[in-house]
């Protein structure tokens, strides 16, 4: 079994847009740093009376308000930006704000944990490669802040750091660069992953439930459609009697009446098949749920043994509950040698489904990691799509909602088993949720 199933995977790709970035975020973010450094410069000089170099710190906050001028006139704001772009926008504010700092004093500058920032917002939004080539401009800039010649305009003659001092707060900056960019692009990383599996997880739904929903639509044409069929029936037999049988018409007459039965027996048929049939929400023998959401796969060529362990508890028949089932059935049918087992039952107040294959089993690397999206051990192979690992996330997320535990392992037989447990009477998906 694989932590991705082929019927959900092939419905849906990724839908993560990765490394694109809103023209008007940055543009905004670059204003907010144009008048803040603008402000300081003043405030510095004028006001606690800082000897600085007014002239050059002015021109390059001019510049990257004209450069921030060039970049947004003309364009949408709600332009995405091509990673790119982002990374030379972001890099171009990183120069900026270090060739302050070197005017003003280098790593002394109290405003030199700035530098943080430009990193810290490529590893959010950009790619890996984006995030390490700012790092490493990043690094290059503190790196030559220490040896800046110019001091902290504090006091008559400036202020420098003790060598000891300076040592110390280039490796502080620089291993926090390191850090903050790893995390928050780790971070950042796994919640675009589970934001995108989960809106795979609503597709993959919607199909399933637009698919229960056929029985339904199909009971309800048969109700609408009987009564006007009926009249039309009627109606050709009153017209039958009344054409004499040589009469030209008497035969699409007779075909009339003919072709009307035969939609009412159709319309029969739905009928019966729909006798006894559920609601959505109604409650269903366990064994029946799986045996519906296995029902597709008993052809493969892998034999599926149902068996009962206690009681047979009842569970709320939902699209939910069959999709997630029918997801781990695939798996477990895909990588078996020759037969997938379900155990389901009720012990010790427990609700219970376990299906085993006698297949592979799992990659014990990832086992601890199956169920999260992407996670996957299936592999690209002739004739065979490799899985995005969104099978079992999106079965995990399902039964969940139900109340389930979840649990990834290895059957007696040394194949792969999938435990589902449930220490109450599984919920309807959703139920209770605010």
């Amino acid at each position: 079994m694989s932590a991705a199933d082929s019927s959900s995977d092939s419905l849906i790709a990724p839908l993560s847009i990765g490394g694109v970035v809103r023209l008007g975020s940055l543009v905004q973010i670059r204003w907010m740093a144009v008048a803040g450094q603008f402000a300081s410069i003043l405030v510095v000089n004028f006001w606690l009376g800082f000897n600085l170099p007014l002239l050059a710190t002015l021109l390059l906050i001019g510049l990257s308000a004209f450069v921030n001028v060039a970049v947004g006139v003309g364009r949408d704001a709600n332009t995405r930006i091509s990673d790119g772009e982002a990374a030379l926008q972001l890099g171009f504010d990183l120069v900026v704000l270090a060739l302050l700092l070197f005017l003003t004093g280098g790593l002394a500058n109290p405003f030199s944990v700035l530098l943080l920032a430009p990193t810290s917002v490529s590893a959010s939004v950009l790619r890996a490669r984006s995030t390490v080539a700012l790092l490493a401009l990043a690094l290059a800039a503190v790196t030559g802040l220490a040896f800046t010649p110019y001091p902290l305009p504090f006091g008559v003659h400036g202020y420098t750091l003790d060598p000891l001092h300076l040592a110390g707060a280039w490796v502080a900056l620089s291993f926090a660069m390191i850090f903050l960019a790893a995390y928050t692009g780790h971070l950042a990383r796994e919640s675009r992953s589970r934001a995108d599996a989960l809106a795979a997880s609503h597709i993959a739904l919607e199909r399933e439930q637009r698919l229960s929903a056929l029985g339904t639509l199909a009971a309800a044409a048969a109700h609408e459609l009987g009564t006007p069929l009926g009249t039309i029936y009627l109606t050709a037999h009153d017209l039958k009697d009344a054409c004499p049988e040589g009469n030209p018409a008497h035969a699409d007459i007779e075909l009339i009446i003919a072709e009307t039965a035969r939609c009412r027996e159709i319309l029969a048929e739905l009928g019966a098949s729909r006798q006894g049939a559920v609601d959505h929400f109604a409650q269903q023998s366990l064994e029946a749920i799986l045996r519906e959401a296995a029902s597709p796969h008993e052809h493969r060529g892998i034999r599926i043994r149902f068996e009962a362990v206690g009681d047979v508890p009842q569970m709320a028949r939902s699209a939910e509950a069959i999709h997630a089932f029918r997801n781990i059935i695939e798996n477990a049918t895909g990588f078996a040698t020759g037969e997938v087992t379900i155990r389901f039952g009720s012990e010790g107040g427990q609700t219970l489904v376990i299906i085993g294959d006698d297949g592979p089993g799992f990659d014990p690397a990832i086992v601890r990691d199956l169920g999260e999206p992407y996670v996957t051990t299936r592999e690209i192979e002739a004739g065979r799509d490799g899985g995005m690992g969104l099978g079992l996330f999106i079965a995990r997320t399902l039964l969940e909602r139900t109340g389930a535990r979840v649990s990834f392992g290895t059957s007696p037989e040394g194949g792969a088993e999938v435990g589902i447990i449930w220490n109450a009477p599984p919920k309807t998906p959703g139920e209770g949720d605010t």
